[in-house]
């Protein structure tokens, strides 16, 4: 039976991607650093696999008779080096998978990692890249996704308290957004197709560009508030209350950077929309679907 390592599999993708591999009958391990939260996908029929990102011995363990793999940086906002600790997890899990000798692994990445410098946590997206690609060998593929829509859940706060949306990007700046059951979907396909060689990788876009000014729009459509609006906040509110939420000062600075990075329009995709870049789930379909039954919780 085909094994496959999913990391970060308690997170927006990975608690979708789970599912559809089993689905498809091969074995899964679970890869997580909370054994609480791995349950509910060993009841659905994984292994689930307590594993510290950052040490190649682990993911080695991790990874072991795995055919195939995906993998990510868990995030954490707090770490007072994320630059450091992005190029940590990403040397663990690049020599745990060739210890292992994981023939196919697929990675998730983010638009505008083709870039060298300035985009922020972008940056740390690029060096997992180019290690699993000096990997002798092995088959990676790197989903370059857009800016996930359950980004905007984390707009919930401003629009109960000032009935308006809002943020550091700019209100008419196109941006191509994507829904995570969508990076799930791609993701599931190629892990058991396994139809990939060499180094390569995918940019997923989304349906279309929305900018954030018709983000809400739609979000207020779907939660009963018409009209909703949205207002352009200052990097350093911005900055203020990412520090707030619990970000490292490091941290804060680094999506300043990445947001910078697309309101000059620094930060574009480099591949062109078309049906392999393009992805189903709308914006409308997840306002009504998710962001309406979190906004009434």
């Amino acid at each position: 039976m085909t094994t496959i390592t999913v990391i970060g599999a308690t997170g927006h993708i990975g608690q979708q991607l789970v599912p559809r591999l089993l689905a498809q009958g091969v074995k899964v391990r679970a890869v997580g650093r909370d054994a609480g939260r791995l349950q509910p996908l060993v009841e659905a029929g994984a292994e689930a696999w307590i594993g510290t990102v950052d040490s190649a011995r682990s993911m080695a363990e991790a990874f072991r008779g795995a055919d195939a793999a995906f993998a990510m940086i868990p995030p954490d906002y707090g770490h007072p080096q994320p630059a450091a600790r992005a190029k940590a997890v990403a040397e663990a899990l690049a020599a745990g998978a060739q210890v292992a000798r994981v023939t196919h692994v697929v990675t998730l990445s983010s638009v505008g990692a083709h870039l060298p410098t300035g985009v922020g946590p972008v940056n740390g997206l690029r060096g997992l890249e180019e290690r699993f690609n000096q990997v002798p060998g092995m088959n990676v593929l790197h989903l370059r996704a857009g800016y996930f829509m359950e980004n905007l859940l984390n707009g919930i706060g401003v629009i109960e308290a000032m009935r308006v949306n809002g943020g550091a990007l700019k209100a008419d700046l196109p941006v191509a957004m994507i829904t995570t059951g969508d990076i799930a979907g791609v993701a599931a396909a190629r892990l058991t197709q396994r139809n990939f060689s060499g180094h390569g990788a995918r940019e997923l876009l989304g349906p279309r560009n929305y900018t954030h000014q018709e983000a809400s729009l739609i979000i207020g459509e779907a939660i009963g508030m018409p009209g909703l609006g949205y207002v352009e906040f200052s990097y350093d509110d911005t900055r203020k209350a990412l520090l707030t939420f619990g970000f490292s000062e490091a941290s804060a600075n680094e999506f300043i950077e990445m947001y910078d990075a697309l309101n000059t329009g620094r930060m574009q995709p480099s591949q062109p929309r078309t049906a392999l870049t393009t992805t189903p789930t709308t914006l409308e379909e997840f306002a009504r679907t998710v962001f309406a039954v979190a906004y009434g919780e």
